[in-house]
């Protein structure tokens, strides 16, 4: 199987899997249920762009990031009472997301060395 199969079907897989999880958390912060496909796209969109950067060798993205993440934070409004509910799970997405974006980077950097893409690779 070509090597941007595999990656390919790992990003989808993963994605999948992480929009389960986000919605397991926000039903945890939030009492929500259900899957947010905008937030879903957001997280999609913050990870192939801290992807393609990281990639790239511009770890500055990282600062970039951080800082319009926290410009967004800083115009939504909530709740005093859901205030801390929502810094936790702002939080953790924003770590499981960087996280992510990083073992992507990884994997694609360490392809070959990775014994399980070497077997699905025929290598």
């Amino acid at each position: 199987m070509p090597e941007f199969l595999i990656l390919s079907l790992l990003f989808v897989i993963t994605e999948v899997f992480i929009a389960f999880i986000f919605a397991a958390i926000a039903q945890i912060f939030y009492h929500q249920i259900g899957l947010n496909f905008k937030a879903i796209f957001k997280g999609i969109a913050e990870r192939v762009f801290l992807f393609v950067t990281l990639t790239n060798g511009y770890t500055q993205a990282l600062t970039f990031f951080s800082a319009l993440k926290l410009a967004t934070r800083l115009k939504h409004e909530e709740p005093k009472a859901d205030l801390d509910g929502f810094n936790d799970y702002y939080l953790i997405g924003n770590l499981l997301s960087v996280v992510v974006a990083i073992a992507y980077v990884y994997t694609y950097q360490h392809f070959s060395e990775i014994h399980l893409f070497q077997l699905l690779s025929g290598k």
